[in-house]
């Protein structure tokens, strides 16, 4: 028996004892975003829930948040590519909520620099929601509810809005002078543009507030972590034999930890997956990202960030468009990851063992005469090996999380 024990208690060195501790759940740090004042608010959080289920939303009343971030499908969907309207098709896979507090950029290329300013994007996206910031503004004014619910977290209403009579839709959009909405935008006043976004900004910090409680934390990984700090090895460990030869291979031989570290299990950037087909169709990820963020009206320079500009610098001084940036997509977290299928930014892999197929051999695919990414190398891992990893991977869902977020 102490044998048995000794074996046990030594199967992990103590340097990787260490590595894996970074990964717990307890070192989530105690974060709020600097550039959303209602950030941990909890007015803004039971606001921001409603918000994130509320079809009205919505162009047709039909499509929320929540129809494409599916709770009961890991706060993603079950599709590689969504179609939600005729004519316009979503061209990347529904990416899940889990930790995305603590992403750094948002959407696969990183097109929004912080969460609130991401959750507007869909809301006025053709291809998604397909409203426009003054629909949004007239559902505030005129549901009492909801209205009763803006004014105790933001003030009062702009009496530029309340002495008007707003058109249904409108927002503006850049070089269709002719489109419709445009022109509904363009025949505001000044005053009256500046008070909806303004009301627009603060619907999207109200559900960025929701998104970020959705966290896992007690995982069977998360609980492993705890029964390494003991001195004495406990009777029975929370997670298998097997798994524990995987996350092994996971902070070692497979190198995965190079890409997917911390906490979030991921270090929030971009790489090149070199995915053959879909991800083939003119997407150029990071890329075109950088441009989209630098011109977003709510992003860190804007005057709807709410931190103080003049104390602290933010990322997009130190953003810069490269080449070596084309189809360079953003690391996912892996929290819950064997509930968040299909996998990559194309959607195309179903299963973890698809994935793992393909990163087992992926030097073979990376083209000579592109950019070599430094980090993504072939696995090279036996079939024994591969399984055990999938084991692994399966210890970081954790069960309860979503019944405890709503």
């Amino acid at each position: 028996m102490f044998e048995l024990i000794s074996v046990r208690n030594s199967f992990f060195s103590e340097n990787q004892k260490r590595i894996i501790q970074t990964l717990s759940s307890r070192n989530y740090p105690d974060l709020k975003d600097s550039g959303n004042a209602v950030s941990g608010n909890p007015k803004a959080i039971k606001l921001g829930k409603f918000l994130f289920f509320d079809t009205r939303l919505s162009s047709d009343g039909k499509l929320s948040c929540g129809s494409c971030h599916i709770p009961e499908m890991g706060w993603g969907k079950h599709e590689a590519i969504t179609q939600l309207r005729p004519k316009h098709e979503v061209t990347r896979h529904v990416p899940h909520l889990w930790g995305v507090r603590y992403n750094r950029w948002y959407f696969w290329d990183g097109r929004a620099d912080s969460l609130w300013s991401q959750a507007l994007i869909p809301i006025e996206d053709v291809a998604e929601m397909a409203s426009s910031r003054v629909q949004i503004a007239q559902l505030v004014i005129k549901d009492k509810s909801l209205r009763k619910a803006y004014q105790d977290l933001f003030g009062p209403i702009p009496k530029a809005l309340l002495q008007i009579t707003l058109p249904n839709r409108g927002r503006p959009v850049a070089d269709t002078e002719s489109q419709p909405d445009n022109q509904s935008w363009d025949s505001l006043t000044k005053t009256s543009k500046e008070a909806i976004n303004h009301l627009f900004a603060n619907i999207g910090k109200s559900i960025a507030s929701f998104e970020e409680t959705i966290v896992s934390l007690h995982s069977p990984f998360d609980q492993f972590t705890d029964q390494l700090l003991n001195d004495k090895p406990p009777k029975r460990y929370v997670i298998s034999a097997s798994a524990r030869q995987g996350l092994k291979l996971f902070i070692g031989k497979a190198a995965c930890i190079s890409c997917h570290f911390g906490p979030n299990f991921s270090d929030g950037e971009f790489h090149h997956p070199f995915l053959s087909e879909l991800s083939l169709k003119g997407d150029l990820g990071r890329y075109e990202g950088i441009t989209k963020v630098l011109q977003n009206p709510f992003n860190a320079n804007s005057q709807f960030h709410d931190a103080d500009k003049e104390k602290s610098r933010n990322k997009l001084d130190y953003v810069y468009k490269n080449i070596e940036f084309r189809a360079q997509f953003k690391t996912p977290s892996l929290r819950n990851v064997a509930t968040t299928y299909p996998y990559m930014h194309t959607g195309e892999f179903q299963t973890l063992e698809e994935v793992l197929d393909y990163y087992n051999t992926i030097s073979e695919r990376m083209d000579p005469n592109n950019h070599q990414e430094v980090l993504l190398k072939s696995l090279d891992l036996t079939t024994s090996e591969q399984n055990n990893l999938i084991e692994f991977l399966k210890t970081l869902t954790d069960e309860s999380a979503t019944a405890e977020i709503l």
